[in-house]
């Protein structure tokens, strides 16, 4: 016996990875996949994060075989989500929106290795996935509004232009930040004017169209403005939009710019990149573009999404036909 605990003890402090579980294998395969198909960044590591959920309670449950899992374990798992704790806020359970997240990449995960012929029955073909509200976005620029932000950085310097095209850019096209950071100069064809967008939400690539004075100014910042911020850097990687001294842009400039553009333009909101592309969307749909137009060029998977701008525009003109009918200022008093 003595022998024994001798050997247990040296074998204790060797190095020898420990051999991954079929389960860990195959996701760590999925996501390979993820990346290889062009998945934003931001997706594959939220896939990831998903995913560990998923196999720390499929392990806590003794399965590590992919040919354990059952309808009625992910039924449980989902249910498990519900009842989870906030780690920060220990008298909170997680957000609904955080159960759907978990439980659709689990959903994906399930699909992608049925494509693959890894499992003949898909157990989470008939996992029910929480319903979200639809939520109305916060805040919306007037169409005066958007116009004054347009106008509000300085022209006379480099600086001042490279906010001009760019907040041209988010506007009329409504892109994402994520989207805008990634937009290399090879991107945009000012002959036809469009903007070639590569790996939007799901991986999937779109063209936008840009109206006159916004490709105007974007070819006009490429031209001339932009060879200044980048003549120090030995090598020039093609992002459009850049910092004076040549760095990707990030959130926290973006935050500067619009701190900066708002406070100019005389507008007390807070106001982002996604603002904008809130604010693109139901202007476009007040003035009468078909919403189904306003789907593709969002880039909406679903038209349900799109649909939530119809709300936006509904509750403004309420408002404007409460303050302006005869009616309602007689009801008023006025």
């Amino acid at each position: 016996m003595p022998q024994l605990k001798e050997r247990t003890a040296k074998t204790k402090f060797t190095n020898r990875p420990t051999p991954k579980s079929e389960l860990r294998e195959l996701a760590d395969r999925y996501l390979t996949w993820m990346v290889a198909t062009r998945y934003a960044e931001d997706t594959v590591k939220g896939a990831a994060s998903n995913l560990s959920w998923l196999l720390r309670y499929l392990e806590g449950q003794g399965i590590d075989r992919i040919a354990d899992v059952t309808t009625e374990i992910l039924e449980d798992y989902s249910l498990c989500l519900r009842k989870q704790r906030n780690t920060r806020h220990e008298d909170r359970k997680i957000s609904l929106a955080q159960v759907l997240h978990r439980l659709f990449t689990a959903k994906q995960f399930f699909g992608w290795l049925l494509e693959r012929m890894v499992i003949l029955i898909n157990p989470a073909e008939d996992l029910e996935l929480p319903r979200l509200p639809a939520t109305l976005p916060q805040t919306i620029l007037t169409q005066k509004e958007a116009q004054r932000l347009m106008d509000a950085p300085e022209l006379k310097s480099p600086v001042g232009y490279r906010d001009k095209a760019l907040l041209e850019v988010l506007y009329s096209t409504g892109i994402r930040v994520s989207e805008l950071f990634r937009l290399k100069v090879s991107d945009f064809d000012p002959k036809s004017r469009t903007l070639f967008v590569r790996e939007g939400k799901g991986g999937k690539d779109r063209i936008l169209p840009l109206p006159m004075i916004a490709a105007g100014y974007l070819k006009e910042y490429i031209e001339r403005v932009r060879p200044r911020f980048v003549k120090t850097l030995k090598h020039d990687a093609g992002i459009v939009f850049l910092t004076y001294t040549g760095c990707s842009l990030n959130i926290n400039k973006m935050t500067e710019i619009f701190k900066r553009t708002t406070k100019a333009a005389g507008i007390d909101k807070h106001v982002t990149a996604m603002i904008l592309r809130h604010s693109i969307a139901s202007h476009l749909l007040e003035n009468g573009m078909d919403i189904r137009y306003i789907q593709e060029f969002m880039g909406h998977e679903k038209l349900s999404t799109t649909q939530i701008y119809s709300r936006v525009t509904l509750d403004g003109l309420r408002k404007m036909y409460n303050k302006a009918h005869p009616k309602e200022k007689r009801h008023r008093g006025v």
